[in-house]
């Protein structure tokens, strides 16, 4: 496809789709964009799955919006018709002697400037070819006052993804078979929802559901391991309570440890936050940090991505938040417990009696302690080297 005819409006709904959703139907289109790396293809190629590079895109900018248009703004034909319009912002500006704003507009452009530089022959301060585009992305014309800071921002960007194309035509990624190896959910490149216990389940067919369903009373093995499975931020949590007690029965040092503050014993059922305590094959007792940051530390080991516009930092806050309530359900499920202990023990979670051996069971073994070995090594790998990193930097 020639690069020079771009991308239609209708793409562009589809763009924010894949950005907001972590997929969308595939358009040929598209296809010129397939040099940036923001997506994988489905196996049938009818689906465009995002990529962690869209994810970290997105999460450098302000919008979803912005971010349909720096990708927009990698096309020739956009770029080209944006720039003219910056050229006759900024030879206004330069009329107008107004040097700070001036600095300030080359300062906001980037390295988006050589392709404004281009045009700088052809100021055009008038609507461009791509009113029904810009109003969907900008709000209104490109040529709007009110556009133009977008537009220095979608250059500067777009010119920045232009310069890191990787092609990621070759990639693909299965779907989820719920009925196959559980192996199909855990699958390097895919995407991760929030965790949330309202709501209703959407169909995610390329990405793990952040939906956690309130198990039922008394669940046998079969119907414990199948709420795991079928909730994957349950299955997640079930394998750090495992990987605590495999770590256990080792019987040598070190060990990773689930606690909170005594104040919250009241509210074990839904903690503020749970902090990780890990103690060192050498010893070292480390409180690391939160679960959030250990959960998100694993999933980057798995190389799954937390399907979210935030940065790292807000992204921990929103997981602890999360997946407190999912604390509840946990226990309720009988695979986590709480244990209060004495007056002088920490309060802490470990696995719950009910769970402690299906593990091991036929059912157990299939489809979690076996199947779920790459993550419980995750878990293992992460936590010794969090503790061992904060020992390092406290020496």
């Amino acid at each position: 496809m020639n690069a020079d005819i771009g991308i239609a409006g209708k793409e562009a709904p589809l763009l924010l789709a894949l950005i907001q959703q972590g997929q969308c139907t595939n358009s040929l289109e598209l296809e010129i964009l397939q040099i940036h790396g923001l997506w994988l293809n489905s196996e049938d190629r009818k689906t465009l799955i995002a990529s962690k590079k869209l994810l970290l895109l997105r999460q450098s900018l302000n919008s979803d919006l912005a971010t349909v248009a720096a990708i927009l703004a990698t096309q020739q034909i956009y770029q080209q018709a944006w720039s003219k319009i910056v050229v006759a912002q900024l030879n206004d500006a330069a009329a107008r002697n107004d040097i700070h704003a001036l600095s300030e507009q080359i300062s906001l452009l980037g390295c988006g400037a050589t392709a404004v530089l281009l045009q700088s022959n052809n100021a055009l301060l008038s609507p461009s070819d791509f009113k029904e585009v810009e109003s969907f992305v900008f709000g209104q014309g490109a040529e709007q006052s009110a556009s133009y800071p977008k537009l220095l921002r979608a250059l500067s960007t777009g010119a920045a993804l232009k310069n890191k194309v990787h092609d990621s035509s070759l990639l693909s990624l299965s779907s989820i078979e719920p009925a196959t190896d559980i192996t199909t959910f855990w699958q390097a490149r895919r995407l991760i929802e929030l965790p949330k216990i309202e709501g209703s389940k959407q169909v995610c067919d390329y990405h793990l559901n952040g939906l956690v369903l309130i198990p039922s009373n008394d669940l046998d093995d079969k119907q414990t391991i199948d709420w795991l499975v079928h909730n994957p931020w349950a299955y997640l949590l079930a394998q750090i309570i495992y990987t605590q007690d495999m770590w256990r029965s080792e019987q040598i040092s070190g060990g990773l440890a689930l606690e909170i503050e005594p104040s919250q014993i009241k509210h074990f059922m839904q903690p503020s936050e749970v902090q990780v305590v890990i103690t060192t094959i050498a010893g070292h007792e480390v409180s690391c940090g939160s679960l959030a940051e250990l959960i998100l530390r694993i999933l980057e080991t798995l190389d799954i991505h937390l399907l979210s516009p935030l940065k790292h930092k807000q992204q921990i806050e929103k997981i602890n938040a999360a997946i407190s309530p999912v604390i509840g359900l946990m226990i309720q499920a009988k695979v986590w417990q709480f244990i209060e202990g004495s007056s002088k023990d920490i309060p802490q979670y470990k696995t719950h009696i009910n769970f402690d051996r299906i593990p091991t069971s036929r059912i157990g073994s299939i489809y979690f302690a076996r199947p779920g070995k790459r993550i419980a090594a995750a878990i293992r790998e992460q936590a010794e080297n969090w503790a061992n990193e904060l020992v390092g930097t406290q020496r």
